[in-house]
């Protein structure tokens, strides 16, 4: 009886807990019957990512935080109760005879207490306006925790593009391989061709096949990354859509670097904390100040065996910290170093930022420029395999003529695609280096 008893309370008090935390995530729902736009990943990725979800309850987190602070601001009031039995036994000595003497009794204590600090110099201001900076410090760090999601997302959408552009590369060389295995079977069969070519296009064949495995792998893994991203169960078979080239670069790399020392929130969230540490050293050196406060107390006292008593007073009190063995001074000095060392973090911050729109501006204007390099590659590619198709057909040509034209044009398309990639994540890390906003 007494193990079922334990149970029950057990899961009640499992039930209760559960109900007073929040409840498990649900994974994100991403239509599959047709293909989503990056915009729509986006927003999937906002709408309920657990690394969000954690940078808002830090911000609430924070808020409490100022609130409780702020409670120094208002009056303190208590009551107080206290029941007491009281037993006492004494010997007395009465005729040359001892005797025992037993009495009990109760006592009742009531106690209405107030206190109100009325003045602390600038100690509770600046306490308060120290953690309300910790609250903006999170709030700007919940906007780059969104960013980074937002481009986190769109890095896995290109990378799931290249790899859907890739599978469509290796089935139109497999179909081409395919065709070419057929041409020299028939040039064969009617003694045009030797054998050697019909090996070699069935060779060619199995590096196709082969080829479109990989790619088709490639999409899997890609998938699977964009989901997690995402939000959602891996294996869920998503399809996104073709992007546009974006257009060219249109400001000098300075517009950039002072748009991102702008923009930045992790930059405005360390600004943010050099301001709290700022009003963190005035709140420690206050310490050194006087505080007045009021109180006032009611206290109301009965005993069984006497009359009830009651007795209340009011006081103004200053109090004065004349020394506590260097503590405070030790404070400012802790406080005043942890400032100056937020100033240099943020000042390291800077020229990182700088270093990493540097890095992205210029990996946008190399893919842009091997963008345009390798659409000419593979129109020439194409144009190689269009006569060596056409010198094997009239046969003053080899096979392997064809097959090294084929493998050009391959090269040349995946490298454009590659291409594509690298300029929508080169332009994508750009916007992410200068703090612009995915909304």
């Amino acid at each position: 009886m007494t193990r079922l008893l334990s149970t029950c309370l057990s899961v009640l008090a499992a039930a209760l807990l559960m109900g007073a935390l929040p409840g498990t995530a649900i994974a994100a729902d991403i239509p599959t019957d047709r293909p989503i736009a990056l915009d729509e990943a986006v927003n999937i990725a906002l709408g309920g990512h657990p690394r969000i979800k954690g940078a808002e309850q830090d911000v609430e987190a924070a808020r409490q935080g100022a609130r409780i602070a702020e409670s120094a601001y208002w009056p303190q009031f208590s009551f107080d109760v206290s029941r007491n039995y009281i037993f006492s036994a004494r010997q007395v000595r009465f005729g040359g005879t001892n005797s025992l003497t037993k009495a009990h009794y109760i006592a009742n204590n009531f106690t209405f207490n107030g206190n109100w600090t009325l003045f602390d110099f600038g100690r509770t201001y600046y306490s308060v306006k120290s953690l309300d900076e910790v609250e903006n410090s999170l709030i700007k760090t919940l906007d780059s925790t969104s960013q980074s999601v937002a481009y986190d997302v769109m890095d896995a959408y290109f990378a799931l593009l290249k790899a859907q552009s890739l599978v469509k590369v290796s089935e139109e060389t497999l179909e081409a391989a395919k065709s070419h295995l057929k041409q020299a079977q028939a040039f064969y069969e009617v003694g045009v061709k030797p054998r050697f070519d019909v090996t070699q296009a069935e060779v060619e064949v199995n590096s196709a096949a082969v080829a479109i495995i990989q790619a088709n792998d490639a999409v899997r893994s890609a998938r699977a990354t964009l989901n997690t991203r995402l939000g959602a169960d891996p294996l869920t078979p998503t399809t996104v859509v073709e992007q546009p080239m974006v257009e060219e670069l249109k400001k000098p790399m300075e517009d950039y670097f002072r748009e991102a020392v702008a923009n930045r929130p992790d930059i405005q969230a360390l600004e943010a904390q050099v301001r709290s540490s700022e009003a963190s050293v005035k709140a420690v050196w206050s310490g050194h100040l006087p505080t007045v406060s009021a109180g006032a107390a009611l206290n109301w006292y009965d005993e069984d065996h006497t009359e009830p008593q009651e007795n209340h007073n009011v006081q103004l009190a200053l109090a004065l910290p004349i020394f506590e063995g260097f503590r405070t001074e030790a404070r400012v000095g802790q406080a005043r170093a942890n400032a100056l060392s937020m100033k240099y973090k943020l000042d390291d911050t800077k020229l990182s930022v700088q270093s990493q729109v540097s890095q992205a501006y210029i990996a946008v204007e190399d893919a842009r420029a091997r963008f345009s390099a390798l659409e000419s590659s593979v129109n020439k590619a194409r144009e190689n395999l269009e006569i060596a198709q056409g010198r094997y057909e009239a046969g003053v040509g080899p096979l392997i003529e064809v097959t090294d034209a084929r493998v050009s044009l391959t090269k040349a398309q995946t490298d454009l695609a590659q291409a594509v990639y690298d300029y929508h994540s080169a332009y994508t890390s750009l916007l992410r280096s200068v703090g612009k906003g995915v909304k």
